[in-house]
């Protein structure tokens, strides 16, 4: 199934906020799957990751749990869950 990200830049919204909207995205029972998120407190943005059949899928479940948002996008997990081991002498 494919993977989305949905950027999200929050200004003036803290952690805590965040992490209560993020936990009525994983409370619904809609056709995108929660899988996890990234925070940058920094720059006041979110990235969170989705499995769901389209991109409208994602879109609906945030516009449901009203989570803003501004961008949802095709992604490919890179290297997760099965790290690779370096081989003797790799300086990659």
């Amino acid at each position: 199934m494919p993977t989305y990200l949905v950027e999200r830049y929050l200004p003036g919204r803290n952690r805590a906020w965040l992490e209560a909207a993020l936990a009525r995205l994983r409370r619904q029972r809609t056709r995108a799957a929660y899988l996890g998120s990234t925070y940058v407190s920094a720059d006041d943005s979110c990235f969170c990751r989705f499995e769901a059949e389209t991109a409208d899928d994602v879109r609906d479940a945030n516009e449901i749990a009203g989570v803003p948002f501004a961008r949802i996008v095709a992604a490919e997990e890179i290297g997760v869950g099965h790290p690779v081991p370096a081989k003797k002498g790799d300086r990659s």
